[in-house]
């Protein structure tokens, strides 16, 4: 019989924006989402829009094809696409709604509807979509009603974001902002950060891929009461199944089919305990990405450790997949624990400097390079790889700003790297075009937090050499912007004649950054921050202390000399010029 009050059905985002226009439950929290959150919704939306294919521009290889192999090849299995071909849609989890009038409550799923309204408003505005594109559909009714409506003390949804074209603008400061229009904000940020670069074809693929290949369960429940229950049960119930667990209980599962399968699941179970133990839960992640990009060599989403098993179980059945449960991901440990074994010193140095470097990148399909090299390079040759990885990954961090395309190039460099052939740059070849971004992108404004911290940490400890102090890395310490970002009066002489999109140009420009090892001095003047920049054990800001003055011919000056110094300290060779 017909439940006649829960009712679920599979839809596209764009079909569920398309039902209505809604609100939030008075249950529901404000829009919380951290950057965190909503990058790793996008990594993951991303990766697989390139996944399925449906990307309209594919990098080209950027690998020296004609370099000799000089390794002896590891043992590694192809990886056959056509296997892993899959229905070109990503399931992103439930939005139980309840009909309130004229809207739809949002009792579960505000904050991935919220994001994903963000997400579409940025990329109307960076399509400059005409009126008739079927992306405003998805922000507003036919009616021109809103679709979705926070009810905030300061409409920072619909005035900063929903407005046509207001998602490219500068955001002004403003005494109603809550910590959820702060949020709203962010988001936009890590948009633009996230398509930076992309063109107009591009941006109207993801477009497309969102509104119709991106699946949501929508449950509708038409007594409040029961809407409310299904909140609290949602919420507060269960636990997340880890993707280590994945892992262990098919990597245990497959000593079935031997003949002493007891024995061996205790010895794989033990190897597996012991690791765990080892690393700690979140190195233990980091390593098992790891792990499988080294045997995938494809850029990853959140189902990974499920990928990982499919695929050890299709290229090592039966007592080959004992062997790597029980052998080679034992020497992926070693090669992992290299990696991080100066983590807690004071000064990393040599080879472990370029280590620490590399750390600081986002992307994190390097460390399966990295690890490969030390796997597999004589120790004539390790330092000298990994201090070539470093100045290589970081380039392409900058002049790539798409993580999944980082990890196709370095997927590809892998392959060929386990066949024999490291080569120049790590195999991999910069064109004009991409030096050009690079210069271009060390000279501009970096809004998005995550990546102002990768490259300005990465450049002072560049500038530090082969001997990297910790400060770099340390959790405790901070960007500084020299030039606040809330100024207050304090700052009336370096502002003087500058409008508001001038100045906020100029505090995120890489002059106008430091590395402090403990918090931020927040809005104090000038002569103030010298004084304390003074006593920082931190080299940047001890350069800044030595300047009398702090003015927008200093910021700029300070941003030429770092990119001057940065391209001095990668030496990159580009091919065609």
């Amino acid at each position: 019989m017909p439940n006649p009050i829960i009712r679920s059905q599979t839809v596209s985002i764009g079909d569920l924006l398309r039902l209505g226009s809604f609100q939030p439950a008075r249950v529901q929290r404000d829009y919380c989402w951290t950057e965190h959150q909503q990058a790793g919704l996008l990594d993951d939306l991303i990766a697989s829009f390139g996944e399925f294919g449906l990307d309209p521009e594919v990098e080209p290889d950027a690998s020296d094809a004609n370099e000799p192999s000089t390794d002896t090849p590891f043992d590694m299995s192809d990886y056959d696409r056509e296997l892993e071909l899959t229905a070109p849609y990503t399931f992103v989890g439930t939005v139980v709604l309840h009909p309130a009038g004229e809207r739809f409550d949002i009792y579960d799923g505000l904050q991935r509807v919220t994001t994903f309204t963000v997400v579409l408003a940025v990329l109307r505005d960076m399509m400059e979509a005409e009126k008739n594109h079927p992306v405003h559909s998805l922000l507003s009714t036919e009616s021109g009603i809103w679709r979705l409506n926070l009810q905030m003390k300061h409409n920072t949804l619909e005035s900063d974001i929903l407005a046509h074209g207001r998602t490219t603008k500068r955001h002004r400061p403003h005494p109603l902002l809550t910590d959820a229009s702060e949020r709203l904000r962010e988001c936009v940020t890590v948009a633009r950060g996230k398509f930076a670069g992309w063109s107009a074809k591009r941006l109207s693929a993801f477009t497309a891929f969102l509104s119709e290949a991106v699946l949501v369960t929508v449950t509708r429940i038409s007594d409040r009461r029961t809407a409310a229950k299904a909140f609290v049960s949602i919420n507060s119930g269960g636990l997340p199944l880890k993707p280590e667990e994945i892992v262990k209980g098919q990597l245990i599962d497959l000593s079935s089919t031997m003949p002493n399968a007891d024995e061996a699941a205790r010895t794989i179970l033990f190897a597996w305990n012991s690791m765990q133990e080892e690393l700690g839960k979140q190195r233990f992640d980091d390593f098992l990405r790891s792990v499988d990009f080294i045997e995938r060599r494809q850029p990853q989403s959140t189902d990974y450790a499920i990928q990982l098993m499919e695929f050890i179980r299709r290229y090592y059945p039966g007592q080959q997949g004992y062997r790597w449960a029980t052998e080679t991901l034992i020497h992926y440990l070693a090669a992992f624990k290299w990696i991080h074994e100066s983590n807690e010193q004071e000064w990393a140095v040599g080879v472990h400097a370029s280590l620490r470097r590399l750390q600081l990148l986002k992307w994190d399909q390097w460390r399966a390079y990295a690890m490969l090299v030390r796997m597999k390079s004589r120790p004539a040759d390790l330092d000298k790889r990994i201090d070539i990885l470093d100045r290589a990954c970081f380039a392409l961090t900058v002049s790539t700003p798409d993580a999944r395309r980082c990890a196709e190039m370095i997927g590809k460099r892998i392959e060929r790297f386990a066949k024999g052939t490291f080569g120049k740059q790590a195999g991999l070849l910069f064109s004009p075009a991409q030096h050009e971004r690079l210069v271009r992108h060390l000279n501009s404004p970096i809004t998005e937090g995550g990546r102002r911290s990768t490259i300005m940490r990465w450049i002072e400890a560049a500038a530090h050499g082969d001997r990297v102090p910790r400060y770099i890395i340390d959790t405790h310490s901070s960007i500084e912007h020299c030039y606040p970002r809330n100024p207050q009066n304090n700052w009336l002489a370096f502002e003087n004649g500058l409008e508001i999109n001038q100045l906020a140009t100029l505090r995120e420009m890489t002059g106008n950054l430091c590395v402090l090892p403990q918090d931020e001095l927040g809005n104090a003047p000038f002569e103030e921050k010298r004084k304390a920049y003074a006593r920082f054990k931190a080299k940047f800001a001890n350069e800044i202390a030595k300047t009398k003055f702090w003015t927008p011919d200093a910021v700029r000056y300070r941003t030429k000399k770092l990119t001057e110094m940065t391209l001095a300290f990668l030496a990159l060779e580009v091919s065609g010029s």
